[in-house]
């Protein structure tokens, strides 16, 4: 119903119109365009800013998962690998010759570079200190072998990493530096047994020949192909520790807490081997040329062991090593490895060898 104003105008009831002055004019009431543009913006700076957000919580969420995975493998990895190397003893085996470089008694324990392929160490580059000096780390792959005793029988443990055995990338890959880092674990072994349980039999007393016959496993082990071999004896002995390794390094330490490196001042008639400690032989690693300057390989005889072990570890990032990969250059993988250095996990740990005798450098 319409009402009459006293001035002889209609007017409305209803709440969506109104009187506008003395004109008589009435219009319906609304948003006009530029409050419409306005309250759109408002609204489009806000769902920006929510998706941005969410958007970063997504990526730290997914980078927190990859890092929790990575650490946790890493983390199980090296907790075997120190209880592995904390167990190692030295049998104590009588020298059979001087301990010089050309000696053919296997030592006990050794750690040296894989000299089975064209290996080159992997180098990242850190940040610059300035233009003119740019810091750079090096990463190694250690083969390293060494005995262990459950109960009474000894035990031959060992890592290493092969050439064409990968069980994730195929053959060639591991010129880039990296791969999959194996356990070697055995007794003693009879390949001429027709019976695959009676090839293995542990034998309480360790002799020159049963060293012989570990050193033989783990060498005939490493040159095997795992995704082709079919050796019983190689499927009880070695598995997969964990793939993506870029650097795996043990550094023996003597008991005044001192690496156990090559030094030349003590050096005789300039050789490429230093005797300064009893029972052992540390030697300079000659491959790469100055990419190893200052890296030593070790071999241990007779009772000597070293106080410590420092344990390195380092594991790429699972969408780098993803990428290399899948890259067909070489070169260019590499450059692309060069520059990511914090695409690595680095682990360390300082392994105390608990039946280690004292060992300390002999400067005479």
């Amino acid at each position: 119903m319409k009402d009459v104003d006293p001035r002889g105008l209609f007017t409305c009831k209803s709440p969506a119109h109104a009187w506008h002055g003395r004109s008589g004019l009435v219009r319906d009431l609304g948003f006009s365009l530029i409050e419409v543009l306005l309250a759109v913006s408002i609204m489009s700076v806000i769902i920006v800013g929510l998706f941005s957000m969410f958007n970063q919580t997504q990526k730290a969420l997914r980078a927190t998962s990859k890092q929790v995975d990575i650490l946790g493998t890493g983390r199980s990895a090296i907790e075997l690998l120190v209880q592995d190397i904390q167990a190692a003893e030295a049998p104590d085996l009588p020298l059979l010759s001087q301990v010089v470089p050309s000696t053919t008694q296997l030592p006990h324990m050794q750690g040296t570079l894989d000299r089975g392929y064209g290996y080159r160490p992997v180098v990242q580059a850190l940040v610059d200190d300035s233009p003119q000096r740019i810091s750079r780390r090096t990463n190694l792959l250690q083969n390293t072998f060494f005995l262990t005793r459950s109960n009474l029988n000894w035990v031959a443990k060992g890592y290493f990493f092969s050439p064409t055995t990968n069980f994730v990338a195929p053959n060639g890959v591991q010129s880039l530096g990296f791969g999959t880092l194996f356990r070697f674990s055995s007794v003693n072994v009879d390949p001429n047994a027709t019976r695959v349980e009676k090839r293995f039999q542990p034998q309480r007393r360790l002799n020159h020949d049963l060293l012989n016959n570990f050193w033989s496993q783990y060498n005939t082990i490493q040159s095997l192909d795992p995704q082709s071999a079919n050796s019983q004896i190689h499927n009880l002995s070695v598995s997969p520790l964990i793939e993506g390794v870029v650097h795996f390094k043990l550094q023996p330490i003597d008991s005044d807490g001192r690496p156990m490196v090559y030094y030349t001042n003590y050096n005789a008639l300039n050789a490429s081997v230093n005797l300064g400690y009893p029972k052992t032989i540390l030697e300079s690693e000659s491959m790469g040329g100055d990419l190893l300057l200052g890296q030593t390989r070790f071999r241990f005889f007779g009772d000597a062991l070293p106080a410590f072990i420092e344990l390195e570890l380092g594991v790429l990032d699972p969408e780098v090593m993803a990428r290399l990969k899948a890259m067909p250059n070489l070169a260019a993988a590499r450059q692309y490895l060069y520059d990511k250095p914090g695409a690595v996990h680095l682990f360390r740990r300082m392994v105390p060898l608990s039946t280690a005798n004292r060992i300390s450098l002999e400067t005479q």
